[in-house]
């Protein structure tokens, strides 16, 4: 598995062929942005720094194209072997009132657990919510 990471919280898994972006930003931040031509991507939340998918791909919750797959939320989801998992989180610490909603994501890919926080803004983890993350081999704390 190769793990590259481009900036603000965006990082690229590459996988057995399988090439996952997660929280693609915009040009406007002020970073060089990575190529967009992935298999999957993580949506954590809905700010143009953390949702820059392509015009090609699919805008739905989780729907799928023949170019790319987009998650946008929580759920289970799977691609090519690859399952991930999106848990419910908040962007700030009033239960999203402020700045909304933050997806947690779990990968599950080469006998590894990896989990990326997103923007997460609470100022702790529900018992919940560690129960659902679990061990994880990697974390993305952006």
């Amino acid at each position: 598995m190769t793990i590259n990471w481009y900036g603000q919280s965006c990082f690229r898994l590459e996988s057995k062929g399988v090439s996952i972006l997660i929280d693609p930003f915009s040009k406007e931040i002020g970073l060089r942005q990575p190529r967009l031509n992935d298999n999957v991507f993580l949506v954590t939340h809905e700010h143009f720094d953390h949702n820059n998918v392509p015009s090609s791909a699919a805008t739905g919750g989780g729907g799928e194209t023949t170019e790319s797959f987009v998650i946008r939320g929580p759920g289970e989801y799977e691609k090519s072997g690859i399952h991930i998992e999106g848990i419910m989180s908040y962007h700030d610490n009033t239960q999203g009132t402020q700045r909304g909603l933050n997806t947690i994501y779990i990968i599950r890919a080469e006998d590894m657990r990896l989990c990326h926080l997103g923007d997460l803004g609470q100022n702790k983890l529900t018992d919940e919510q560690v129960e659902a993350i679990g061990d994880v081999d990697v974390l993305f704390i952006p």
